[in-house]
């Protein structure tokens, strides 16, 4: 399968996340998360996500970087906000707030961000921020597929994961709990997609293990041991029911059936650490990845009849000089998806358009792919 580069964007500070809008009418807004260690001489220092032994030497700095897809082709910088202590992760939440798109996103110095964006006059951003913890990293975080409430879970260094709830408007938020999940950095957490009252986590001891909110979290619902190094993350499938895949630094991808968690339906080694899994959010038959030390690649789901397989199809390896983040872009997806579930399987080609980010490089890269 083909891809194309539509352009590239120099982000700065280090790119470690990128995450395009899903909320109608805004679908052409994409956030870049950035994180850079600043000594204390006021140079640049190389530092990997979440080490924790390198705060005596400076400080980890960062913004949230917003871009607009102007024609398909190209990324607009619209401005730098949250500045301050480096991203680690941004999240959008699915559905409109007021009717406005709100985005999450958890920093070195263990806050939880909030930005909204409007379209009353313009675009209007807005900034809240709010403090996770103490002495501590917040590497990832979820929103709750609830719409009842605004929920999120977020992970941190110390392995804790702590559940918040927000208040529209404001923006303030209330710690509903927060627990010991993992022997070390608790590297993801994610809702079930299905079941918003449970949450899975990856830890760098290189446990899987799922949680029931409803209960004050002192033993998780299961543990798996099935990676063999660091679980970094975390997706459930956004069309088929009770699928869930998870990436490790091991190099390896394994695609669960949520209901049977002894035993993974497949595997695949991309190559690299896989630090984050992206499912197709229309068909739910692709899966886009950024593995570390490999790039961006793009594998096929086929689920039939109770076989399962994943197959690269695509591999993006340009300006890879450490991949963390890769996301599809919503604009004109459902009308390019034009099938959903298994149904996709025709001869017909459709282009996508991605946005992925290259660490060490600090590039941001726009490219359309055909599947």
């Amino acid at each position: 399968m083909s891809y194309k580069t539509l352009c590239t964007r120099d982000t700065g500070y280090h790119a470690d996340t990128v995450e395009w809008c899903p909320i109608e009418g805004f679908e052409e807004f994409l956030v870049c998360g950035t994180y850079q260690l600043i000594e204390k001489g006021g140079q640049k220092q190389v530092a990997h996500l979440g080490e924790d032994n390198v705060s005596q030497f400076g400080r980890r700095v960062g913004d949230i970087q917003l871009y607009q897809l102007e024609q398909l082709k190209s990324l607009t910088k619209q401005g730098s906000y949250c500045q301050g202590a480096g991203i680690l992760d941004t999240k959008w939440y699915r559905v409109p707030v007021n009717n406005k798109a709100v985005l999450g996103a958890v920093s070195a110095e263990a806050e939880l961000k909030i930005l909204t964006l409007s379209r009353d006059e313009g675009v209007g951003i807005e900034e809240y921020s709010s403090t996770v913890g103490q002495d501590k990293i917040c590497l990832s975080l979820d929103w709750s597929h609830s719409q009842s409430t605004l929920t999120c879970v977020v992970s941190d260094s110390k392995g804790e994961l702590t559940l918040l709830q927000c208040s529209e408007g404001s923006w303030e938020t209330r710690q509903i709990s927060q627990w010991a999940a993992h022997g070390y950095e608790a590297w993801i957490a994610a809702f079930d997609r299905w079941s918003h009252n449970v949450v899975y986590s990856g830890g760098d001891d290189c446990l899987l293990r799922g949680w029931d909110t409803r209960t004050n979290c002192t033993n998780p619902i299961f543990t798996s041991k099935r990676h063999e190094m660091g679980v970094s993350s975390i997706q459930c499938n956004p069309v088929h029911e009770h699928i869930m895949a998870t990436g490790s630094y091991d190099e390896k991808i394994l695609v669960w059936d949520t209901r049977n968690r002894r035993t993974p339906l497949t595997s695949a080694s991309p190559g690299g650490g896989v630090w984050r899994i992206k499912w197709h959010p229309v068909t739910g038959n692709h899966m886009l990845t950024a593995s570390m030390y490999s790039g961006y690649h793009i594998l096929k789901f086929i689920n039939c009849q109770g076989s399962c397989s994943l197959k690269k199809t695509t591999s993006y390896t340009e300006n890879a000089v450490l991949a963390y983040g890769a996301d599809w872009c919503y604009k004109n997806l459902a009308n390019k998806a034009a099938c959903r579930g298994n149904n996709d399987d025709t001869n017909t080609s459709r282009e996508f358009i991605i946005a992925t980010c290259s660490f060490y490089d600090h590039i941001l890269h726009l490219w359309e792919v055909c599947i």
